[in-house]
């Protein structure tokens, strides 16, 4: 992950569980709309590069 986040921190600064950002990350599993703006935010990156 991206700024040193461990998957566990950043799937709790979102609202999701460890499991979920391992499927989108690791599946190709999609995020819903409102955990990508959050991510976003979080990684300081545009929603369009994720």
């Amino acid at each position: 992950m991206d700024k040193g986040l461990r998957i566990k921190e950043l799937a709790r600064l979102i609202g999701v569980t460890p499991d979920s950002v391992i499927n989108w990350e690791k599946r190709g599993v999609k995020p819903r709309w409102k955990y990508l703006k959050r991510l976003g935010k979080i990684l300081s990156i545009s929603i369009e590069l994720i």
